[in-house]
């Protein structure tokens, strides 16, 4: 299988995260490293737009950051039971308005990936019943993003039809944590792990059970709104890699802004912002994200000095460099450093 390289998430899973860390875990009771966390993930919402994206690698990170500060290895399973409309933005409402669950699953099989670019969801069908497959785009993948997804599936199709009471069969491809009691009461079926796909299997006649809030009106204006980002994340090719060159050229001159990148393209600012805004990002989420990559790239070179890389960053200075990528990543630059350098 060939991987991709990059790919992203909407911050609308980083709400979701935030917010049920907010309302099961205690402040009182909360551990440093939960403390920190709840600041990151603050930090990454701060003054963006849910419909703004982050890297999937970083999502993979906070996942298994929220995982271990919790001690909840179920803590993927019960995320996906919160999840809400606000989270998955108009992919969701759209959703809603479906006439049954086979136009939902339709749904996942084109335009999931204005949720999250992690993985591809494929639908077959397998005799009598159906197998939603959960195909990742990228390796190494923390298996949190596939306990979320799947489980979302379960989650969405049971609130939406009024039927509680279905169930389903789901293979995992990673191996059996301690505890598979939650993952038994979640789906209600057959669970396995250690599979060769990751998947959700249930009965055929699953995909005619009607959806509550069946509008046809409501599906055709919001469905045109989800294939539009869909479109825009296929085509930000070249938008996004115009801009994050042009930024690169001018950080290490310290005049990266949103004027001098928009004259740097012959585009209005005006313009450049509206683009970017129909893209799902912003000029500062690119221009944080492309710093984040090259800090990361610079921080493996043993010869460069924090001072040099902050420099090269757009940064006046070390401080402020180590502040934000204390923000993008969760540790500091010597840290990140000291982690990955033999």
């Amino acid at each position: 299988m060939e991987f991709a390289t990059t790919g992203s998430v909407r911050l609308g899973y980083v709400r979701a995260l935030l917010d049920y860390l907010d309302n099961h875990c205690s402040t009182a009771h909360r551990s440093t490293s939960s403390a920190d966390l709840t600041t990151e993930l603050t930090l990454h919402l701060q003054d963006h737009s849910l419909n703004e994206r982050i890297p999937v690698p970083l999502w993979s990170e906070l996942m298994a950051k929220a995982i271990a500060c919790s001690g909840d290895e179920c803590l993927p399973l019960k995320l996906a039971k919160e999840i809400n409309p606000k989270h998955w933005g108009v992919f969701s409402y759209a959703a809603m308005t479906c006439k049954n669950l086979a136009e939902v699953a339709s749904m996942l099989v084109r335009y999931e990936t204005i949720i999250d670019e992690a993985n591809d969801t494929h639908m077959v069908l397998l005799q009598d019943r159906v197998g939603l497959q959960w195909i990742p785009r990228m390796e190494n993948l923390h298996p949190a993003l596939m306990q979320v997804s799947v489980a979302s599936w379960v989650v969405f199709a049971r609130r939406h039809t009024g039927r509680r009471d279905l169930v389903a069969d789901v293979d995992f491809t990673f191996d059996p944590p301690p505890d598979t009691a939650p993952f038994h009461e979640l789906f209600g079926g057959n669970v396995q792990f250690g599979q060769n796909t990751t998947q959700l299997l249930f009965p055929k006649e699953y995909l005619q059970i009607p959806i509550t809030y069946h509008d046809p009106e409501s599906h055709r204006i919001l469905i045109s709104q989800v294939i539009q980002q869909t479109q825009s994340l296929k085509q930000p090719g070249e938008l996004q890699n115009s801009i994050k060159k042009s930024i690169m050229e001018q950080l290490s001159g310290g005049r990266c802004t949103l004027e001098n990148v928009a004259e740097a393209l012959q585009i209005s600012t005006r313009t450049l912002q509206y683009q970017l805004e129909q893209s799902g990002t912003s000029f500062r989420g690119l221009l944080d994200s492309t710093r984040a990559e090259l800090a990361r790239h610079y921080l493996l070179e043993p010869d460069m000095s924090l001072v040099d890389v902050a420099f090269l960053l757009g940064f006046s200075e070390q401080s402020p460099f180590t502040k934000a990528f204390k923000r993008w990543t969760g540790e500091t630059p010597g840290e990140y450093r000291k982690r990955n350098l033999p």
